[in-house]
């Protein structure tokens, strides 16, 4: 038995011009960028490393408003009371009035575009009785969604050394809330939002860019940094990134439409396999036929910068003989393809046809050639 690793290297093709962009840095600490379609990393800096997302971790309240939404629990008519723990809440404000009541529509929008820290806790206390049972609301939806390197303990962001995420975890909700709700989406491109006569304006601002980002949250406290989680949609493609641990509002602004338009501009799709492709033939022992096709169970379609298209390799083993009976779709060996800077993707290589083992006698004569010259 002989494990066989093998390399192979695959050239596209490309033309470009001198304003395509051929790298990507930033000064961001945390940075993550995705294809919302495919999933697929397009850059990523310690992305799983621990961060406080300040006023980011508004989505999960956001997303636990909206789930109760959609299950008829409240509705956007429904108030909810302005307590004083909410009206005393320290930070951004939507300017709620103590002992008043706001509609969940309004409270939506103090939420998204003055990131109303009252807001969050009029929430909280309407739907779990109080901010701390909320928090532990926040939890479970956390890891019910799979954020398993999320911590909350308020509603609002405020820091508390307790209350930690990730860049990985925050793109994942943000695209949970699109998915889910694309009935409210549509609240975070709101650009502005009038409260007790006071006109707040969305901290998102790039709404107004040509990028065709239509959300999702800005956040900042003196621990966290300035960061940025955005959505943005334009010709056809949706990108979910997000810059963290910045030291300004430009900065931030800066970091994130350079980050944006690297996802647009820089890449380009390429299929590099198809649906039983073949990609080498294994030997097969006491089989009806000697090689088996190796195949790729489905297509491979991604988005590639130019470093990623000079310098993808696929590196792919498996060991052989194989031994017969094999059913077409085994699992027979494994399959890395490895783009420059990125995580690699891993894929299985597949049984590509089936293969009955031979009656006792022809099995017999098989071996014996497999010993005498398996070496050779």
């Amino acid at each position: 038995m002989k494990t066989k690793l093998n390399l192979l290297l695959i050239f596209l093709l490309f033309t470009f011009n001198c304003q395509t962009l051929l790298s990507f840095d930033s000064s961001a600490k945390n940075i993550l960028l995705i294809d919302f379609d495919t999933n697929q990393v397009l850059f990523s800096k310690n992305e799983n490393k621990k961060i406080y997302p300040a006023s980011m971790s508004k989505l999960m309240t956001l997303y636990i408003l909206f789930d109760s939404l959609n299950k008829g629990i409240v509705s956007l008519e429904d108030k909810f009371f302005v307590s004083r723990n909410a009206y005393q809440k320290e930070g951004s404000t939507m300017y709620a009035e103590i002992e008043t009541e706001i509609s969940v529509e309004n409270l939506i929008k103090g939420i998204v575009v003055s990131s109303g820290n009252d807001a969050c806790v009029i929430v909280a206390e309407a739907l779990s009785g109080s901010e701390d049972s909320f928090a532990q609301q926040m939890n479970y939806y956390a890891l019910e969604m799979g954020l398993n390197n999320s911590n909350f303990k308020n509603s609002s962001g405020l820091h508390d050394i307790d209350h930690y995420t990730t860049a990985e975890d925050l793109v994942r909700l943000a695209k949970y809330i699109i998915t889910d709700f694309p009935e409210y989406y549509n609240f975070f491109n709101d650009r502005s939002f009038t409260w007790n006569n006071i006109t707040q304006y969305n901290r998102n601002n790039i709404l107004k860019s040509d990028l065709g980002v239509d959300g999702l949250k800005t956040g900042y406290t003196s621990e966290s940094g300035f960061g940025i989680i955005v959505s943005s949609k334009k010709n056809n493609r949706r990108l979910i990134g997000i810059v963290a641990g910045l030291d300004n509002v430009d900065e931030r602004t800066i970091e994130i439409t350079r980050l944006v338009n690297y996802g647009y501009r820089g890449f380009k799709d390429y299929s590099i396999f198809k649906n039983n492709q073949i990609i080498d033939y294994a030997t097969v022992w006491k089989g009806n036929t000697n090689n088996l096709p190796l195949i790729i169970g489905n297509d491979l379609d991604l988005l590639l910068d130019i470093p990623g298209r000079r310098g993808i390799r696929v590196e792919y083993k498996y060991s052989e003989p194989l031994y017969a009976p094999i059913t077409k779709g085994d699992i027979v060996g494994s399959m890395k393809v490895i783009i420059p800077g990125r995580k690699s993707i891993e894929l299985n290589l597949l049984a590509g046809e089936n293969i009955k083992k031979v009656n006792f006698f022809s099995g017999f004569i098989k071996s014996f050639d497999y010993f005498l010259y398996k070496d050779e």
